[in-house]
């Protein structure tokens, strides 16, 4: 009987020590996720100017071009009103589409960053789960469980960012179709 208490004493002392680690990773973790939001926002931001400052100049060197083409080739009046505006559209599609992929890298990001956090979560959920086994057998159920589980979530959320893609790519290619009618109109 002394034996079997000095078992569970010791049982007990193991699962204690077991939990005590799961919920000092678990602070770990949320501090190590909050360093990685720091991050990406920061990257985010980083790379949202660095792509307005890339529009911004090449709208620039685009409107540049075109005033030396048109003078080098001696439009003027009309033609070189229509050449202009037309540059001019070009040069706003481009912007657009700027716009919305730097949005959709945005909304990517911070979907994978959201991921990262539930899974996580979801990580330490099954720690605290696997800890509560009573028997080998039940902690393999338990196991094979939470890696459907895993599988499982990690196509949910591929299928999700995914989706977000191609509808930042749909936004774009409407922006380039809307611009292209435009263009044509102003040929005849």
């Amino acid at each position: 009987m002394a034996l079997n208490q000095n078992g569970n004493d010791q049982s007990a002392r193991v699962a204690d020590a077991v939990k005590a680690q799961v919920n000092q990773t678990a602070a770990a973790a949320r501090e190590g996720i909050s360093k990685v939001a720091e991050f990406r926002d920061q990257a985010t931001e980083h790379s949202q100017q660095t792509l307005r400052t890339g529009i911004e100049t090449a709208s620039h060197q685009v409107r540049e071009t075109a005033d030396r083409f048109t003078r080098t080739l001696g439009f003027t009046g009309a033609d070189a009103e229509r050449l202009a505006n037309q540059s001019k559209q070009n040069m706003e599609a481009l912007t657009r589409c700027g716009s919305v992929f730097s949005q959709a890298l945005q909304d990517v990001s911070r979907s994978w960053f959201e991921l990262g956090q539930k899974q996580w979560q979801r990580n330490l959920e099954g720690l605290n789960k696997l800890t509560s086994a009573k028997s080998v057998h039940e902690f393999t159920a338990m196991h094979g469980e939470l890696v459907r589980e895993g599988v499982q979530h990690m196509v949910q959320d591929s299928r999700a960012i995914a989706e977000r893609s191609l509808r930042a790519l749909d936004e774009a290619t409407k922006t380039f179709s809307n611009i292209a009618p435009q263009s044509a109109s102003q040929h005849n």
